[in-house]
């Protein structure tokens, strides 16, 4: 069995693989999508859990400010570098974890993916009623059990383990807030979220980088491995992704959609 090495759970390499993946996708347009008749009556916005900004900074195009709360250095700066690349400078980054963080109430408050801030009786889900003037959205993975990055297959090959998703059952956060006297709308979309890369040695990068696996043994197997299963397009190799999320959504006005 090889050994795992430990990382950072966001390096800054990880960090620009997430945004090219992002920037090939539609999950952005999906959520925002979905929570419209939140975004119609705000002006601000907090995004708990920011990351470099795929949320953040297409809120910032819609509305008067957004303050973004990341505590991760590599996602932190990119966010960042994203935004002075395309001119948005509506975004006050904070680069704290929640539970470390002040923060005033805002008109709608977001946090999409961030597992423990999202279980049910959370300190954030807590803190809504008075942090959220008009609304709050909440966004979860709506089907664990796909093949993410072939990790169904590597774990048992490479690790001598089985792959188990760190995937909350968002049913249980539905009947807590339902507790709490919320009764969210749930819309449930679907996204493209393929990972490209300039070529195969930067897909092996990818792989041992994840896996926690480096040396050459490994790598030459990947070579292999990732040669079958990607797709390339044009000088490109894709790896397919296609993803299902839960927006939930509510108003905190009491007025229009529940």
């Amino acid at each position: 069995m090889a050994t795992r090495a430990e990382a950072p759970i966001w390096t800054e390499r990880k960090a620009r693989w997430y945004l090219r993946a992002t920037a090939r996708g539609d999950y952005a347009d999906r959520v925002l999508e979905a929570i419209v008749p939140l975004l119609a009556s705000a002006r601000t916005a907090l995004d708990v859990g920011a990351g470099f900004g795929a949320l953040s900074l297409p809120l910032a195009v819609r509305l008067d400010r957004v303050t973004a709360l990341e505590p991760a250095p590599a996602m932190a700066a990119l966010l960042r570098e994203e935004a002075d690349r395309l001119g948005i400078g509506n975004v006050a980054l904070l680069g704290q974890a929640w539970e470390a963080a002040a923060v005033e109430p805002h008109d709608l408050v977001l946090c999409a993916h961030v597992g423990e801030l999202l279980q049910p009786g959370s300190s954030l889900l807590r803190a809504l009623p008075t942090l959220a003037r008009r609304g709050a959205a909440l966004v979860v993975d709506a089907r664990p059990g796909r093949d993410k990055f072939f990790f169904r297959e590597l774990y048992p090959m490479l690790l001598s383990r089985p792959y188990r998703e760190r995937c909350g059952r968002y049913l249980d956060l539905l009947r807590w807030l339902d507790g709490q006297g919320i009764l969210a709308n749930v819309t449930q979309i679907g996204y493209r979220s393929d990972q490209p890369f300039r070529d195969l040695e930067e897909a092996c990068d990818f792989w041992q980088e994840y896996l926690g696996l480096p040396g050459e043994p490994v790598r030459e197997f990947l070579r292999g491995y990732l040669a079958e299963r990607l797709i390339r397009e044009g000088e490109e190799w894709i790896a397919p992704l296609r993803k299902e999320a839960a927006v939930i959504w509510w108003r905190t006005d009491g007025g229009g959609e529940r």
